[in-house]
């Protein structure tokens, strides 16, 4: 994480290290993604119908709040969308976080020590995946340092229009450590036709579990 996103740690706690997990989005699940987001949001049934004909599955989801897991281990929240995180930046160690949990996921992999660099690059990898299907994004846009008071850094945002929905790939805080802990994630959700792109920071608010 950045220098200044980190917590302090006391000398007991000198092994935790900061730690990236994916699970990727090959061109595969890109495809898939993109079939859903072409289907209307707003009627659950027709959209829970689609996933589970993709094979995704209702068991072995890894977190409580998520309804179906992809056949490669991704967990899928839908509750304002499709919200699928695909790499989580964490930190392991020390008696508050002792496990790797991504990292121990079926499909997921983990490299301790990773940072910021192996972030952005596995969410780079992403939105090249949906480019190479869908052709460069509509609205491909960064955050400002400090604007998310998290750090130095920026935030990118990859966005595509179909129809009257959206496909976004980008960052969000991870809700289950309070925002400590990062993830990146492609959302697809309901967005009119007519409705400006969101300004870099307000993408954050899109992004919904």
């Amino acid at each position: 994480m950045s220098e200044d996103h980190q917590p302090e740690y006391g000398e007991d706690e000198a092994d935790i290290e900061s730690c990236v997990a994916e699970c990727p989005i090959d061109a595969e699940l890109a495809a898939q993604l993109i079939g859903l987001a072409d289907l209307p949001w707003h009627d659950p049934a027709v959209t829970g119908r689609a996933m589970r004909g993709l094979g995704w599955s209702t068991d072995g989801v890894p977190t409580d709040e998520a309804r179906f897991v992809t056949a490669a281990g991704h967990a899928v929240y839908t509750d304002y969308g499709l919200y699928l995180p695909f790499v989580h930046y964490y930190v392991v160690g020390g008696e508050l976080w002792p496990d790797d949990f991504w990292g121990s996921q079926p499909g997921w992999t983990s490299q301790r020590g990773a940072g910021r660099e192996e972030f952005e690059a596995c969410l780079d990898v992403a939105i090249d995946r949906f480019a190479e299907q869908l052709g460069p994004p509509e609205c491909d846009v960064r955050t400002e340092g400090r604007y998310l008071a998290i750090g130095r850094y920026s935030w990118r945002y990859a966005a595509w229009r179909r129809g009257g929905t959206i496909l976004v790939v980008g960052p969000a805080l991870d809700g289950y450590s309070y925002g400590q802990d990062e993830e990146a994630v492609v959302y697809v959700g309901e967005f009119a036709p007519d409705r400006p792109f969101p300004a870099a920071a307000d993408f954050l608010s899109l992004l919904r579990k």
